[in-house]
């Protein structure tokens, strides 16, 4: 044996080295199927996560961003695709308590492919934008949300395979106390967000408005949600109080009477604007100060005595001083109609909860006072603009022939209005008057009849002064049967008359019956004060179709006419800014649907059909 032979190890790596360098290219080629000699994979895209606010409250919607890196020299096929091909996507995850719309894909470059010919794709970075609505009962705590993106990715030679990249977006879920800021704003400024996810009311495209910084169109918006309430019956009672102040003013012209009823609505405007953010700092209910006993026997007590007044027992004058004083800046009928302005501005205020219901939360929630109350202040402008109509052509009624007693009969009809008002708002914190109330015919009878006897007896081509003790007694009973009888007319509407359902007045009561009996629930939030609450009663609840689907409901009714600890918790729990609100729920205490404000008997319907198509019958 040579004492300098190669070792074995050497020999072993020379026939490896040469190997190697012999083998044919098909059996590398072989070897990499087995994984062996393989490349690491290039890494595509990229896909980061952004939300439009720093935090996210229960009840409130919010977008997301989807940010993607496309690596040099590849592309993806755009949203949408081309025919036969596979379009980037985004996969939402089933989360508890959050509802996503759709997803706004950026346009595609289209770019001529050799195989397929033109086609949209994107390359380089894209970004995606996404709706996103929190329901009102989401848990405060962080949520990691994971998202994925699926895509194909091609460059100039190949097509891959499909894939799906996974990425995840935090989300810190705060209570309502905190405030929120807007974050990412140069982001989100080019994509064009469509409809919110929730709905496609009026009051969603507010809050999509207010989130993306559309100041002037939330402004729009809430002025044009002013004039629709004004249409609305919630409103009706001011109609009469209005014509009566304008109506039977003293000096007739068109220009005076309509100066007059700017200054009237004024006084609403201010009324909304202060009452609008003082409920948003304190999480009050809008419209829960009329269920003050103290508020409405004041504005009571206005009412008769101005109806009274109407009717020649006293006039209403203001000491001589003043008056001399307010004659030199326009005459005293500018500081009457402010301040009654003012009183139809708390009368009013149920009416707005709805309708202010984005507006109020996104005041509580942002702190952001000052634009909180220039968009009351709008809103009020927009529901005034049907009050000077009214006051400007009510005010030409003094111009009217005076022969006779003709103006008596005019003031002595808007006296018998006023006061009529005065009881129906009186009934919400006089139990008597609300119980003796029916939507029957035998009732509305015995009110025509009563109205009739005290229109006979009420001398209205007469005034108290200038009269006999005798035939102001008799005037005295038949203009109290007049008002008696609308009164008895007016507010019997506004009871049910058909099907009722069977309520139950406790949540927590009601909840553990969903669940024992796995059903869906009904939350009725109302108040004694809320028009709209009672119309849902009167039209929606007692329409046999509505109720012969809601008997499969547990229908649970809370009552927020006074506000009490219960109440309280309850606005937090479900953030009831304004009423009506009405919340669906499955047995065990998910929120499926919500809305506010009154909705007809087909339109409540629609709702329990699409509820009961989504999850199966209750």
């Amino acid at each position: 044996m040579l004492k300098n032979s190669i070792p074995h190890k050497s020999i072993f790596w020379i026939l490896l080295i040469l190997g190697a360098i012999t083998f044919p290219t098909y059996t590398q080629a072989q070897l990499a199927d087995f994984g062996l000699l393989r490349e690491p994979p290039v890494e595509k895209l990229t896909a980061s996560g952004y939300l439009s606010v720093d935090k996210v409250q229960p009840g409130s919607q919010f977008q997301i961003a989807v940010v993607v890196e496309i690596a040099e020299g590849w592309h993806v096929n755009a949203n949408p695709a081309g025919e036969g091909l596979i379009g980037t996507e985004i996969l939402f995850p089933d989360t508890p308590h959050l509802a996503f719309g759709e997803a706004v894909y950026p346009k595609g470059e289209v770019l001529k492919l050799g195989s397929i010919g033109e086609a949209p794709v994107y390359h380089d970075t894209i970004t995606i934008g996404i709706q996103a609505d929190l329901s009102q009962n989401a848990p405060i705590e962080p949520v990691a949300l994971d998202m994925q993106l699926r895509y194909q990715a091609c460059n100039d030679d190949q097509c891959l395979l499909p894939e799906t990249l996974a990425f995840t977006v935090p989300i810190e879920i705060v209570g309502i106390e905190e405030a929120i800021q807007r974050t990412h704003e140069g982001v989100f400024a080019n994509i064009e967000f469509g409809a919110p996810p929730s709905s496609g009311s009026d009051e969603g495209t507010l809050a999509s408005a207010l989130s993306g910084g559309r100041v002037w169109l939330a402004l729009l918006l809430v002025f044009a949600g002013g004039i629709l309430t004004s249409l609305t019956p919630c409103v009706y009672p001011l109609i009469p109080i209005t014509v009566s102040i304008f109506g039977a003013n003293e000096s007739a012209g068109l220009f005076k009477s309509f100066l007059l009823s700017v200054v009237y609505v004024l006084g609403i405007v201010v009324t909304y604007s202060i009452l609008g953010v003082a409920v948003a700092s304190t999480g009050a209910v809008f419209g829960q100060i009329m269920a003050n006993p103290w508020v409405v026997g004041f504005i009571s007590l206005i009412l008769v005595s101005l109806g009274l007044s109407m009717f020649g027992v006293f006039e209403i004058r203001l000491p001589y001083a003043v008056q001399n004083r307010l004659n030199t800046v326009g005459g005293t009928g500018f500081a009457g109609a402010f301040a009654m302005g003012t009183v139809a501005g708390v009368i009013a205020a149920p009416c707005t909860g709805p309708a202010l219901a984005v507006v109020l939360t996104y005041i509580a929630t942002t702190g952001s006072l000052f634009l909180g109350f220039w968009l009351m202040f709008t809103y009020a402008l927009g529901m005034g603009l049907l009050f000077i109509g009214i006051g400007t052509f009510s005010g030409l009624l003094s111009a009217l022939p005076r022969s006779g007693g003709w103006m008596y009969v005019l003031e002595n009809i808007f006296g018998i209005a006023i006061i009529t008002m005065a009881l129906y708002f009186l009934k919400d914190v006089f139990p008597p008057l609300q119980e003796v109330l029916q939507n029957s015919v035998p009732f509305f009878a015995v009110a025509g009849g009563l109205l009739l006897i005290g229109l006979w007896l009420g001398k209205l081509t007469q005034r108290f002064s200038g009269i006999s003790r005798r035939v102001q007694f008799q005037k005295a009973c038949g203009l109290l049967l007049a008002i008696l009888g609308v009164y008895m007319f007016v507010g019997g509407i506004q009871e049910p008359a058909g099907p009722h359902l069977d309520w139950i007045y406790d949540e927590t009561e009601g909840l553990e019956i969903a669940k024992r009996e796995d059903k869906l629930i009904m939350l009725d939030f109302y108040a004694a004060w809320c028009v709209a609450c009672k119309e849902l009663d009167h039209k929606t609840y007692a329409d046999r179709a509505v109720a012969a689907k809601l008997d499969n409901y547990v229908n649970v009714k809370l009552d927020f006419t006074r506000s009490s600890e219960t109440t309280e918790a309850l606005t937090a729990k479900y953030q009831i800014p304004g009423l009506p609100v009405v919340i669906f729920m499955d047995a065990e205490g998910k929120v499926l649907k919500r809305f506010t404000g009154f909705v007809g008997p087909e339109e409540m319907l629609s709702i329990l059909n699409d509820l009961e198509n989504n999850i199966g019958e209750p």
